[in-house]
């Protein structure tokens, strides 16, 4: 088999790669932030439910994000909510 047949065989992107391996610790990192400043509970409470919904996301994310149709698509799903959580964490620790 020559090697252009593999690679069509494998769907390989580089792009959708490192969105998973870049990307999604970092927004499953923000989305973890956002439930760790944002809730009014005590800090034990929050920081445990934000450890929790961050491990999971982060799997979720990590096998999603090589499945999505190009390296746009799955860049575009890791930068959208980490560019509006950036900006909420932001915006909650200047006031």
């Amino acid at each position: 088999m020559s090697g252009s047949v593999l690679d069509k065989a494998a769907n390989h992107s580089v792009a959708r790669t490192l969105a998973a391996v870049v990307g999604a610790p970092l927004v499953a990192g923000a989305v973890g932030a956002a439930l760790v400043a944002f809730p009014p509970e005590a800090g034990g409470v929050s920081f445990a439910l934000g450890f929790h919904v961050m491990v999971p996301l982060w799997v979720v994310l990590a096998c999603v994000l090589p499945l999505l149709k190009n390296g746009r698509v799955a860049w575009g799903v890791c930068l959208a909510p980490l560019v509006l959580l950036a900006a909420a964490l932001a915006w909650r620790s200047a006031g």
